[in-house]
């Protein structure tokens, strides 16, 4: 691809990620406003992981088979009506309804954007590739973040849905000028020589430290806020500052991450991130000063930065070009699994002991990525890229 098409593909991806993110910091606070409790508020932020998750492996599987252009587009139309929908939904099931649609939708551009990225990427670059890939994403967490807390608690929560609905049509002309690369498309649905490669120890890796993450996020996404706001009295601008320290330090490391990747394998980079992770959440509950929260905000977008890139490229250094659809597909539903599971999960811990409480509990699922990555480290089936991928690509003997 080039770069002009990458910088637009990536561009595209920004836009169409802004607005699932710009929500992070007061889709708890939004649903509360609107009349949920904490067991409701649990289930609606994990809603949109829930259907989000099977949309991904699905449109995946169609971004195989039709290209992936179409998806991207249709997915970014499809999220600017359901962030305007946001702005209706004034009780706790309409809000709960807005989700699912918003879920459904952005199953279309997750996959199909990672799967362009990842078409025209050599294995041996693929920790850089989607590292830049990532880059993409935490801009767009940063702006998100960035933007949410001050326009709320400036303009209210319709406005902040409105931007975030114009920035999807944005998007959506954006990659309208995107050519993708002619490829053939299989005719089948490879689901067994799906799970036969997920089960690998380095794909299965990828898939453990994302999911692990991504639980520990939905975590982070259902009690920190609300931590912040019950527990220490900080009002949205604060939450969206503290937010913003995560995602501008996930920012930087993504692409140091991904040379970490390239030259030393991913499995450390996507072991040091799973720690620092860890940490940030077992020590959250632990202080009350704005200052040493930002601090503590910082290393959780530390731990993002390094297991993002190096999952997704555990993922997909060894995967048939033909399949990246529906291998990231797996990614993002896999990814979107850890939301949904652990946002109602840590929600209903909360709920029976304390916000801190549930936010030091779910430091503890990050030993799940961490013992599949030991697995890499210590197997001994350790053949080149070059002979994964051409094992992979010819197929089963």
């Amino acid at each position: 691809m080039a770069r002009r098409a990458t910088v637009s593909l990536l561009a595209a991806t920004m836009f169409g990620t802004i607005d699932s993110n710009a929500l992070v910091p007061i889709i708890a606070l939004y649903a509360q406003a609107v009349g949920a409790d904490l067991v409701q508020t649990g289930i609606i932020v994990g809603l949109f992981s829930l259907v989000h998750a099977p949309a991904n492996l699905f449109f995946g599987r169609i971004a195989d088979r039709f290209g992936r252009k179409l998806p991207l587009q249709i997915g970014l139309l499809w999220d600017s009506i359901s962030l305007f929908l946001y702005s209706v939904a004034t009780t706790p099931l309409l809000l709960a309804l807005v989700r699912i649609s918003h879920g459904i939708g952005s199953g279309l551009v997750g996959p199909s954007s990672m799967a362009l990225m990842a078409d025209t990427s050599t294995p041996e670059r693929k920790g850089r590739s989607m590292a830049l890939y990532g880059i993409s994403l935490a801009l767009a967490v940063v702006i998100g973040f960035g933007i949410a807390g001050p326009v709320v608690a400036r303009l209210g929560y319709p406005t902040l849905f409105y931007i975030l609905s114009v920035g999807l049509v944005v998007g959506f002309l954006i990659a309208a000028t995107i050519r993708e690369p002619t490829q053939a498309r299989p005719k089948t649905m490879p689901w067994r020589r799906l799970l036969t490669y997920a089960a690998r120890p380095a794909p299965a890796a990828g898939y453990a430290s994302i999911f692990s993450l991504y639980f520990i996020l939905g975590a982070f996404v259902a009690l920190v806020p609300l931590h912040l706001q019950q527990e220490l009295g900080y009002g949205p601008l604060a939450v969206g500052l503290s937010f913003t320290a995560f995602a501008i330090l996930s920012l930087l490391l993504h692409y140091p991450a991904g040379i970490l990747a390239d030259r030393f394998g991913p499995s450390t980079p996507a072991g040091i991130g799973l720690v620092a992770v860890a940490l940030a959440m077992a020590s959250i509950p632990l202080v009350r000063d704005l200052p040493a929260l930002i601090v503590l905000m910082a290393l959780f977008g530390v731990g993002h930065g390094f297991v993002f890139p190096a999952a997704s490229t555990l993922v997909s250094r060894g995967a048939d070009p033909e399949q990246h659809g529906l291998v990231t597909g797996l990614f993002y539903a896999v990814l979107v699994s850890g939301v949904a599971v652990g946002a109602p999960v840590m929600a209903a811990v909360a709920s029976v002991t304390t916000f801190g409480s549930g936010i030091w509990a779910s430091a503890w699922v990050s030993l799940v990525g961490l013992a599949f990555l030991a697995r890499v480290l210590i197997s001994t089936e350790t053949p080149s890229v070059a002979v994964v991928s051409t094992r992979l690509i010819n197929g089963p003997k």
